[in-house]
């Protein structure tokens, strides 16, 4: 049975993912300034080996999201095309973004990602969700109950 549990996101936990092999966003978080991550990563373990994590922001309002999105995953040319995005979340408030879910890849197709997403239901059970999206995840979010948002690559749940 696998295990969900909050580590400090501290240089130690950074220096970990640098090493991984595998894992879509590994290199990218450990190279992220200390202000750039939330205080916990969680880990996915089974048989105390890691095998994989996520990284969950929680948020009091809208506002926060969008800076995160403008400086993270949006083009100053491209940011029309985020409209429904704007509109949804500017007056949010109290949400999670699930900013990254990675299984390794040894333990892909074994159920892992659906775990923690029901943790993270359970965790935060009357919380909207947001998520920003790639073409070949879309069909996990999707099986999560997670729809997209307007015509963005973003999508909700709750």
């Amino acid at each position: 049975m696998p295990t969900i549990s909050a580590k400090p996101f501290d240089p130690g936990m950074q220096n970990l993912l640098s090493e991984l092999k595998s894992g879509y966003h590994a290199g990218e978080l450990s190279k992220k300034d200390k202000s750039e991550l939330p205080e916990d990563i969680y880990i996915i373990e089974a048989d105390t080996a890691m095998i994989g994590y996520g990284v969950v922001w929680e948020y009091d309002n809208g506002k926060q999201l969008i800076r995160k999105a403008e400086k993270d995953y949006f083009n100053d040319d491209e940011k029309y095309l985020e409209r429904d995005f704007y509109i949804d979340i500017k007056n949010r408030t109290h949400f999670i973004f699930i900013e990254a879910l990675d299984v390794l890849k040894e333990f892909e197709g074994k159920g892992y990602a659906a775990f923690f997403m029901n943790w993270l239901k359970e965790k935060y059970p009357n919380k909207k969700m947001y998520v920003y999206t790639l073409d070949k995840s879309r069909n996990f979010w999707f099986k999560q109950g997670f729809e997209v948002l307007g015509d963005t690559v973003w999508m909700t749940y709750n």
